[in-house]
């Protein structure tokens, strides 16, 4: 099969929500060239050899999103509402050069291409991301999670991700339901199951990031936990959780603050991320109104993530 690669130049701070855009809009996937990440990981005292140094300097310091839509679609048409959204985007953070060209590519081309500098990491402490291709020994009283990202936008390397990965760490206990809003690739639905949780239901609008959510799951042993399906939050029915994690961008999170609270059981937590510091007080400000208590907050670079703690009685 043929794909159009839309290629965009952007900032750290723009990356998820103009990746979460391109989605959104029909890419069949996104992959994404972060030095910015890898340099992070190298310099770690404790760095499990993320990737070489050359590597890392060929990329400078833009990120790089690849989005890869269908090859029968108009690519004119692509380019021209991927520039308007880029432009929406702009107004709320630096989008940076954005949009820089397209190509014609097959699947091989870009699905496998990138994982060569994917190594195992240390997500959270005790936490560590092993790539299903790659070997690892693991040290005692760790837990490994074998992730195969495939199409799906969610490494695991991201702060956001690091973040929420910290505070299922915390907050998780044996039997827990859990529900994860925006599964991606499904670390966390993943690293949830291996903290203890009894269920989880998965949700996403891409149905390939559902696809390879359920994948990962089978390979980390939890499919039975696990009940995944493209779709929003307000399509799960009758279902209180203890936890809910949604690791998305701010203006869903300010625009779920109406359902979550019908998700969770009373005194449950809802752990968030994906907010740049710019928006923390207008997302914190929003759940506060609606009687949640902010347990704990994390920054990491220019995110924000929240632990909010279910009012009693709603």
């Amino acid at each position: 099969m043929k794909w159009n690669e839309i290629r965009i130049k952007t900032s750290e701070e723009a990356c998820d929500a103009v990746s979460y855009m391109l989605t959104s809009i029909g890419a069949g996937g996104v992959a994404i060239e972060d030095p910015n990440d890898i340099k992070k990981e190298i310099l770690k005292p404790n760095s499990l050899d993320y990737a070489d140094e050359e590597f890392v300097k060929s990329l400078g310091e833009d990120v790089v999103i690849k989005a890869y839509f269908p090859g029968e679609e108009n690519v004119s048409e692509i380019i021209a509402l991927v520039k308007e959204k880029l432009t929406y985007i702009n107004n709320f953070l630096n989008v940076g050069e954005g949009y820089v060209g397209y190509c014609e590519v097959d699947d091989e081309d870009w699905s496998t291409s990138w994982k060569k500098y994917y190594k195992p990491f240390e997500l959270a402490e005790g936490l560590v991301v092993k790539p299903t291709w790659e070997k690892y020994d693991n040290k005692d009283g760790e837990i490994v999670i074998e992730l195969d990202p495939g199409m799906a936008f969610g490494t695991g390397t991201h702060e956001t991700t690091k973040m929420c990965a910290v505070f299922l760490s915390k907050y998780m206990k044996n039997g827990y339901n859990v529900i994860d809003v925006g599964c991606g690739s499904g670390i966390l639905t993943i690293i949830s199951c291996k903290l203890g949780a009894a269920k989880v239901t998965a949700v996403d609008i891409d149905e390939v990031a559902v696809k390879v959510t359920k994948e990962n799951c089978e390979v980390n042993k939890v499919g039975d936990t696990v009940t995944a399906f493209k779709g929003v939050l307000t399509d799960i029915k009758d279902e209180k959780a203890d936890v809910v994690v949604a690791n998305i961008i701010a203006d869903v999170i300010i625009d779920l603050s109406s359902s979550i609270p019908q998700y969770l059981k009373e005194d449950g937590i809802f752990i968030t991320s994906g907010i740049i510091k710019e928006r923390k007080d207008e997302v914190l400000s929003k759940y506060l109104s609606r009687g949640f208590k902010c347990e704990d907050t994390i920054e990491m670079g220019e995110w924000v993530a929240m632990a909010l703690r279910c009012p009693g009685s709603l």
